[in-house]
């Protein structure tokens, strides 16, 4: 009877070990997926933060072109109102009329 109960209890010890070896390999699993998906969450997360910039860079480009071809249409437009009161000016001078 003695002898059962060692052997039982023995054999309950043995399948404790297997089972916290089990537990252990299983989280150390988890743990490793974890830092994998973390991981591949940060290269994500540079990416994204790349392309954000890189997007940034070209609106502020377009911004600037944008901002240049409106000065230098201002720029004709005010060149080409100067040009049509010279005209008129010279127009009513020529006819007597000033103003």
């Amino acid at each position: 009877m003695e002898e059962e109960r060692r052997e039982h209890v023995a054999k309950m010890k043995k399948m404790e070990m297997e089972m916290e070896q089990v537990f252990e390999m299983k989280v150390k699993e988890k743990v490793q997926k974890l830092k994998d998906s973390e991981a591949e969450l940060q290269r994500r997360h540079e990416q994204m933060k790349k392309n954000l910039e890189a997007q940034h860079k070209e609106l502020e480009e377009k911004r600037r072109q944008f901002e240049d071809e409106k000065a230098n249409w201002e720029a004709q437009q005010r060149i080409l109102e100067q040009q049509n009161s010279s005209r008129t000016l010279e127009k009513n001078k020529k006819k007597g009329k000033i103003f």
